[in-house]
């Protein structure tokens, strides 16, 4: 594996997903936040005060799946990278999108165009890791 390329991989497609993050939740569906109370999200300051651990926990789950990619896509590029992303955004969608309006009073709204983020946020996450990660030119011995 190139460890270099992964981890440049990993903080490019961390700053698209934060990016994209900005945009779709801070300005294109922030309105829908709107109808819940602190108690369902956090807001203002207190949303501060706990970005950290939402952008070290986004970080690490980026680098576990630009380690991931090299293993079973041993011909990088962004298509191949597109379709884990995809795969991991069907994941997202389930384990944590799903969980979320079963267990959280948001409305199917909601649900529904955080479900389609994430598709559309690892689907991005996925390209940006395979149109950067090449493999080692040397290959090493297991």
């Amino acid at each position: 594996m190139n460890y270099f390329r992964l981890l440049l991989a990993a903080i490019a497609a961390s700053i698209a997903f934060f990016v994209y993050g900005f945009v779709v939740h801070g300005w294109l569906i922030a309105k829908d936040y709107i109808p819940y109370p602190e108690g369902v999200y956090r807001a203002g300051e207190a949303a501060q005060t706990h970005m950290p651990f939402a952008l070290v926990g986004i970080f690490v789950a980026i680098l576990v799946f630009t380690s991931i990619y090299p293993n079973y896509y041993p011909v990088a590029g962004a298509r191949s990278g597109a379709v884990l992303g995809f795969l991991f955004g069907i994941f997202m969608a389930g384990a944590f999108v799903a969980v979320n309006y079963a267990t959280l009073n948001i409305s199917a709204r909601l649900a529904a165009e955080l479900a389609v983020s994430e598709l559309l946020e690892w689907t991005l996450v996925g390209t940006i890791v395979g149109w950067i990660y090449r493999p080692s030119a040397i290959k090493q011995s297991s």
